[in-house]
């Protein structure tokens, strides 16, 4: 996959070389700065989200979340740890929060500590379609770009129903 990236990105800036010349350096110039200022966008944002999470875990919060989530949980999860069952948790809150970033480690400490491969593949596909009330880095970069429009309920719906789908494609197919 590396090779046809490098393959698309070598091509592409060869066309603009021999076709608009004098927009090579420009176009250069304005995606690295583009590029640096979503790097730091999402820096402060995963930086305050993961301390939000760390905090969680200090203060006990992330145990009151698991014994909050425990049935649903438990019940998405069945044989599984009260270690692993606390970092799905968490991870859950993170992703429903839309903090996705923080929610990561979160939910690889509970990929190390699940037993069951059908509770592995739900874990993967919850994450993958992270049910969020706020999607909080959408609206920050869309913030950074100065968007205005309100995308709160659409991405609730959205989110409600890929997640949906996907636990009951999880029940239904894998074994």
């Amino acid at each position: 996959m590396n090779a046809i990236f490098t393959a698309f990105g070598a091509a592409s800036i060869l066309i603009l070389l021999f076709t608009e010349p004098e927009n090579a350096l420009p176009a250069f110039t304005s995606g690295a700065a583009g590029a640096l200022k979503l790097a730091v966008t999402l820096f402060a944002s995963y930086a305050f989200w993961l301390s939000v999470i760390k905090i969680f875990e200090e203060t006990g919060i992330a145990e009151k979340l698991k014994k909050l989530f425990a049935p649903l949980i438990k019940k998405l999860f069945p044989g599984e740890s009260d270690d692993a069952l606390k970092h799905i948790s968490t991870n859950f809150a993170a992703n429903f929060i839309g903090a996705g970033g923080a929610a990561t480690p979160e939910g690889l400490k509970a990929a190390a500590l699940i037993r069951r491969r059908k509770n592995l593949v739900m874990l993967v596909a919850m994450n993958s379609t992270s049910f969020q009330l706020l999607p909080t880095t959408v609206l920050a970069l869309r913030s950074s770009l100065g968007a205005t429009s309100d995308i709160i309920l659409p991405s609730l719906i959205a989110s409600a129903v890929t997640t949906v789908t996907a636990i009951v494609t999880v029940k239904v197919f894998v074994r």
